[in-house]
């Protein structure tokens, strides 16, 4: 996702898709994309099968101390 005045813009990013060549290294210096990670399925142990509390809690834990 991108971000614009603090928010996420789905909008931005399919624009940025939309550029070919020198306009898609420009456009991704001005808007660079961020992955949003929503679920964890698989760390150290599969997950697929856990709760999703469980699943959530690995996820805060992987990146607490980012």
């Amino acid at each position: 996702m991108l971000r614009e005045s603090g928010r996420l813009t789905f909008q931005r990013l399919q624009q940025r898709l939309a550029r070919r060549g020198t306009g898609a290294i420009e456009t991704a210096r001005q808007w660079p994309a961020h992955n949003v990670v929503f679920n964890l399925l698989h760390a150290s142990t599969d997950l697929t099968s856990s709760p999703y509390a469980r699943q959530r809690a690995a996820l805060e834990a992987l990146f607490a101390d980012h």
